[in-house]
């Protein structure tokens, strides 16, 4: 389905709070350092914005990612077909990145969430602000450190109008810089939320310049999950609430291989590489101690199943280890057959095309 701008811009922010950092329509994100552009310099502490006790991150080296592409399953080739009404080509990304927190109460009757989502490259900063103010239903706030702000007001109408939602509260902030264009947002039911669409924002343009603290200097399972995979390529993870994790357990019952693994979890996520035939998938699992890792089993069940494993088409190798209370499960093989095979089952990503943006 063909987004729009306007939509893109309000979807990825979304992305971000939830933690699928599709952003801008990838399922799957990717960390990795370099300098004030790049992914991780992006990740803030959510704590900086609001304390919540979900956290989400993500990220993608789309030029990276770009320039393999011809290894990519042929369905997914066509993610990266450039739209000529779009002021962005496939050329011109650089990365995508996004970050968000998030508290849910027990009961599920009160939500609070917010998140930043960021494109860097070569962004054409005069044609993509002349669209944004074409769209209509965005208005301009001012400028903070070189950006100009935007406040998206139909985002306030879109959150409220979600049927049976009129405690639904939500603000939006856009803003384009020379080389980057980003988006906060921020939503609660039934809840007082001190966060807000342009503070998310402008904590995002913080942490980019070095003036708010990022995500790799804090503590928890969402930094835990981003320690194992923030060179890769593609990376996406999460740090959970011990009481979502307990209430999870009572309401599957709290036995069987799923309470098994829920136990003492706090973190979870992967990372991807892909080098030209070759992608190497790192799946990671945070427990809040060596003991609950053990009792888990993951590391011993991976490990004594590697060779089955290893018998499907496009696998080439199984491995796992423990590392404390941190389980990562390694996975390698051909790239054209893993992806395929993930796109099939919904577990891998999907790369948004220029046109989205």
């Amino acid at each position: 389905m063909q987004t729009d701008r306007r939509t893109f811009m309000k979807a990825s922010g979304m992305a971000a709070v939830l933690g699928t950092t599709g952003l801008a329509g990838c399922g799957g994100i990717l960390g990795g350092g370099g300098g004030p552009s790049g992914p991780a310099d992006w990740l803030y502490d959510p704590s900086e914005v609001a304390e919540v006790p979900n956290a989400f991150f993500g990220s993608m080296a789309y030029g990276t990612l770009y320039e393999n592409r011809d290894q990519l399953p042929e369905s997914m080739q066509g993610d990266f077909e450039s739209d000529p009404d779009s002021p962005i080509g496939p050329d011109d990304i650089e990365n995508l990145a996004g970050i968000g927190g998030a508290d849910v109460s027990s009961d599920m009757q009160s939500v609070s969430a917010f998140g930043s989502a960021v494109v860097t490259g070569s962004i054409p900063r005069s044609e993509m602000e002349s669209e944004i103010e074409s769209e209509g239903d965005v208005e301009e706030t001012g400028s903070y450190e070189g950006y100009t702000l935007y406040d998206v007001t139909s985002f306030r109408d879109d959150v409220s109008g979600v049927p049976g939602s009129s405690q639904f509260q939500g603000s939006g902030t856009v803003a384009t810089g020379d080389s980057a264009i980003l988006m906060g947002v921020a939503m609660s039911q039934n809840s007082e939320s001190g966060a807000s669409g342009e503070a998310a924002a402008k904590t995002m343009i913080d942490a980019a310049s070095g003036n708010a603290q990022r995500l790799s200097a804090t503590s928890g399972g969402a930094q835990q999950v981003r320690d194992r995979i923030g060179d890769s390529m593609i990376s996406v993870g999460a740090g959970v609430d011990p009481e979502l994790v307990d209430l999870a357990q009572q309401m599957g019952g709290g036995g069987g291989m799923g309470g098994q693994l829920l136990g003492g979890m706090r973190g979870g996520g992967f990372g991807a590489n892909i080098d030209g035939e070759t992608t190497t998938y790192e799946f990671v699992v945070v427990y809040d101690g060596e003991e609950s890792a053990t009792d888990a089993g993951i590391a011993d069940l991976v490990s004594g199943m590697s060779s089955r494993f290893e018998e499907q088409e496009g696998i080439d190798t199984v491995e796992s280890e423990q590392d404390g209370g941190v389980v990562v499960v390694t996975v390698a093989g051909d790239t054209e057959t893993l992806l395929e095979q993930g796109a099939n089952t919904g577990s891998t990503f999907s790369v948004a095309s220029p046109s989205q943006l």
